[in-house]
């Protein structure tokens, strides 16, 4: 998807919601919550409809609609791109 190929670089502890993620777990122990911001735009998202976790950070990345939309039209698969967008923060974070 040409349109999408960066993530949100400025994202940070601000994106995360305050309230629990209302029963999505990563394991049976642990519930992450859940980014506020889109990981590839850094848009707000009032609704998520897409989710991925991102354990190092502790929490569940988001995509927002459209986003997930223009990926889901071109047939590309969006845990692919959420494992891109983990790739592209973890060489960010090493950087810092």
């Amino acid at each position: 998807m040409a349109d999408y190929k960066g993530f949100d670089k400025d994202y940070d502890q601000e994106a995360v919601a305050d309230e629990p993620s209302g029963g999505n777990f990563i394991d049976s122990d642990r519930e992450y919550p859940i980014e506020t911001r889109c990981c590839i735009t850094g848009e707000d998202t009032k609704h998520s409809f897409c989710r991925y976790p991102d354990p190092v950070r502790g929490t569940m990345m988001v995509m927002a609609h459209d986003v997930m939309l223009a990926f889901s039209r071109e047939g590309e698969s969006l845990s692919a791109e959420f494992e891109r967008v983990l790739g592209l923060r973890r060489r960010q974070e090493s950087r810092r």
